[in-house]
């Protein structure tokens, strides 16, 4: 299942009632309160889905009640990322903090850390110097990549994100981070006006970055890198070509279990 397709069927999941979802490899364990589910409702989508071409196989089982919470913080762990960045939610406390330290209050929003393409990303930045840069965030999610931008010196850093939940969770860990340099605007690319950065960063779906590929690198300042992951190596060469075809020259790839970041300079 790509990611697109695990998207389809989360959100497909939320409108009939789940709540809480947790992704290991192709599973999703997902949650509801017993007396919502509803087996018919079930079964419409598992149809939906195959018109989709989306497969799906499920089972369900009825658990004790207890707090979800507390199980869930203990399965969510800090996440180190080149020896230099830790990333911890707030329950963890701050007693192992490093000195380049985010705190992620981890929701429903993308970017925790966790996913190997957060780290390729992050690790990636980690070559660049962000010193009084200007960067846009394309779907920032939980704003993770560009709190760590301005933490690396970037005078100024814009995310956007056309998902509501996601940009109230981007505007919580700004202020937690007290990221202030950091404005999030609700919407899609052309949220960002006119203005050209220094860096593009986009951590999203292969079909995404292709059909806007153009106007990623219309915002890019002469010289600006561009910086994208999200996607499979069997997508790769649809990415190569989308960006060359706007003139952009390849940096670097990197690879995490499959999952690939590109980079390139205007």
């Amino acid at each position: 299942m790509t990611i697109t397709q695990r998207e389809i069927l989360v959100a497909k999941m939320s409108l009939i009632g789940f709540d809480g979802f947790v992704e290991s490899g192709s599973l999703i364990k997902a949650y509801m309160p017993s007396e919502n589910y509803s087996g018919e409702e079930m079964n419409r989508l598992i149809d939906e889905c195959v018109d989709l071409g989306i497969r799906v196989q499920y089972r369900f089982h009825e658990t004790e009640e207890q707090n979800w919470n507390r199980e869930w913080e203990k399965k969510f762990h800090p996440v180190v990322i080149g020896d230099q960045l830790l990333i911890r939610a707030p329950f963890h406390g701050n007693g192992g903090d490093l000195p380049c330290t985010i705190v992620i209050e981890p929701k429903m929003s993308f970017g925790t850390g966790h996913h190997h393409t957060t780290r390729l990303m992050l690790l990636e930045m980690m070559q660049h110097d962000m010193e009084g840069k200007r960067v846009l965030d394309v779907g920032c999610g939980t704003a993770i990549l560009g709190i760590y931008a301005q933490m690396r010196g970037a005078r100024r850093v814009l995310g956007i994100d056309n998902d509501q939940w996601a940009y109230e969770n981007a505007l919580e860990n700004v202020k937690q981070n007290r990221a202030g340099r950091m404005e999030i605007r609700l919407g899609d690319i052309g949220s960002a006006g006119d203005e050209k950065f220094d860096f593009l960063l986009a951590n999203i779906t292969r079909n995404t970055l292709v059909q806007e590929m153009s106007e990623y690198c219309g915002h890019l300042a002469d010289r600006g890198v561009m910086i994208l992951s999200g996607f499979l190596d069997e997508d790769v060469q649809f990415v190569l070509n989308a960006a060359y075809r706007c003139g952009m020259d390849h940096l670097r790839t990197r690879e995490d279990s499959s999952w690939i970041l590109l980079s390139f300079v205007r």
